[in-house]
């Protein structure tokens, strides 16, 4: 068998040092403490100390650590004769990453030696028996406190107890199941009924700002903390700890009618509204009056509908209609119009707009930055969730005190398993912060995914996914209609009588190219003319032939 390599120590009196809090047991001031011990020891050994690692609230049973791998990777070119360590625990509480660590000094001929912990210099055998001994304690200890952790949260879980998630509306305290903040259940109450009463979600979030309502993390309201608030079924009495999900575990704010009401519009205004469809004639036709979630009357804010209606002839057309104005409320003086004339006017506008490159570019742009002012400050939040875990280390450290002084009973056992608990839940926050931070929306994956959609407009699902991710609002008069855009303030106004003209001059084009034969003079244009009569109604079958 081959025998182990021996252990050949730089030459020289330099040394690293690597100080760590594992925030369990030490407060933030701990890494000062051993940096003083450290340079205390070095002074006492004729040690120069040439470079220090500092990793606070990190874990010791974690490998990745940035600075423990910036240490194994620069003591190959540092070659320091010693590194100073605290305690054994410093460097890592995992029984088996530890032995890697040290057997990793060891080949960079680094020793190791302990402030604050006896290893016999001068009796090698000894060294790695007491050595060994430490390391085993300390990846004890995270094993068990591994354990604390777990019983704290099966322990809240079975008895649907607060355990550290703040729920707007919710109020808790350790030991307590969930109360109801009677000062914010009643904006949660609005915020639902809001909603489900059709106030935009802007709407609602621009009211809770200027209201100086916060969110649970202190900052002002954004779409995506109302979304959380209005899909959150902590509001109908589920109680959530990781994966589990209890029944009746919460003190209800919402009842199930309404919540489920918000959760129907909601998905229906995820994709800009289920179409809204109508039978027409004795045979039940299906007709698709699909711009009816996205039309408003200009001239009194109410909304457009789908409808029909038969002429003298016994011919049936179709038409979207002002409610106000088909109920004779407001004195809302907006005229029907033709279903086929307002669509051509809206997918000419579409084309337009999805098969200009530099205006997808420009639409792309405004969804990205829309995006990033929306999104969450990872940062702050990130920092946030951190402050939160240094004030439950503060509070762990005082009972670890207690401990220390022989203080130890039921009490202190279960405030432990409470806020191990809270970290526990603080720390996963702060994992998927990071993961939501990675996956980060970037300015190419909005470009790639409106060239997707720079195809015809005539085709429905095409059609459907840009009307319903680009246009916000169209305001319809008799003259004009006025398109807004999510994503942007913009307001794009299309004429009718100049788009007419556009649409006739391009339909005189198509039959150019396609061949076929007709009679033009300079000034006239008999499409032109007949897409005029149309519009006054002499002609009302025009659409029907093909114009599109």
């Amino acid at each position: 068998m081959a025998r182990a390599k021996r252990f050949t120590q730089n030459p020289g009196n330099t040394a690293i040092a690597y100080y760590r809090y594992s925030s369990s047991a030490q407060k933030d001031t701990s890494i000062d403490q051993q940096r003083k011990a450290a340079i205390e020891y070095a002074q006492k050994h004729d040690l120069t100390i040439i470079k220090e690692y500092a990793e606070p609230a990190m874990s010791g049973t974690r490998y990745d650590r940035p600075q423990l791998q910036l240490m194994l990777r620069e003591v190959v070119r540092l070659r320091p004769a010693y590194l100073i360590l605290w305690k054994t625990d410093r460097l890592s509480r995992d029984q088996y990453d530890g032995p890697i660590i040290k057997n990793a000094l060891r080949a960079a001929g680094v020793k190791t030696v302990y402030v604050a912990e006896y290893i016999p210099e001068n009796d090698e055998g000894s060294a790695v028996i007491m050595e060994s001994l430490y390391q085993a304690m300390a990846a004890q200890f995270a094993i068990q406190h591994a354990k604390n952790v777990l019983r704290g949260i099966e322990f809240a879980q079975e008895n649907c107890l607060y355990w550290g998630r703040t729920i707007f509306g919710y109020k808790g305290k350790p030991d307590s199941k969930y109360e109801i903040d009677e000062e914010k259940a009643p904006i949660v109450r609005k915020i639902y009924n809001d909603y489900a009463n059709g106030v935009p979600m802007k709407t609602i979030v621009d009211s809770l700002n200027s209201s100086g309502i916060k969110s649970v993390r202190n900052k002002d309201m954004t779409i995506n903390s109302v979304h959380r608030i209005l899909t959150n079924t902590s509001y109908i009495g589920e109680y959530h700890i990781g994966d589990t999900s209890i029944a009746g575990g919460m003190p209800r704010i919402i009842d199930d009618e309404l919540f489920f009401q918000v959760q129907k519009m909601l998905k229906k205004n995820k994709r800009g509204g289920e179409r809204k469809k109508y039978a027409s004639d004795d045979n039940n036709t299906i007709v698709d009056y699909w711009l009816t979630d996205k039309l408003v009357c200009g001239y009194c804010g109410d909304h457009l509908h789908g409808m029909s209606g038969t002429s003298k002839q016994g011919n049936l057309y179709y038409y979207y209609s002002c409610n106000n104005h088909r109920k004779k409320k407001d004195h809302c003086s907006k005229k029907n119009i033709r279903k086929e004339k307002l669509e051509a006017y809206v997918l000419f506008f579409l084309s337009e707009l999805i098969q200009d490159s530099t205006i997808r570019l420009s639409i792309a742009q405004k969804c990205y930055e829309y995006h990033e002012n929306q999104s969450e400050d990872f940062e702050s939040c990130e920092n946030a969730l951190k402050a939160s875990i240094a004030d439950i280390d503060k509070k762990l450290n005082n009972i670890m005190k207690a401990i220390e002084q022989g203080i130890f009973n039921e009490t202190t056992s279960q405030r432990m398993n409470e806020l191990e608990v809270q970290k526990y839940s603080l720390s996963e926050e702060i994992e998927r912060t990071k993961l939501r931070k990675a996956s980060k929306l970037k300015l190419e994956d909005v470009i790639r995914y409106l060239d997707v959609f720079a195809l015809d407009m005539n085709d429905t699902s095409s059609r459907a996914v840009v009307l319903d991710y680009l246009i916000d609002k169209i305001y319809v008069y008799d003259d004009k209609i006025v398109i807004t855009l999510f994503y942007t303030d913009d307001r794009r106004t299309i004429n009718y009588e100049e788009l007419d003209d556009i649409l006739a001059n391009r339909k005189v084009i198509d039959e150019i190219l396609s061949g076929e034969t007709f009679d033009i003079e300079q000034n006239s244009n008999p499409i032109a003319d007949t897409m005029l009569k149309s519009l006054i109604g002499d002609n009302e079958d025009f659409f029907a032939l093909g114009v599109r």
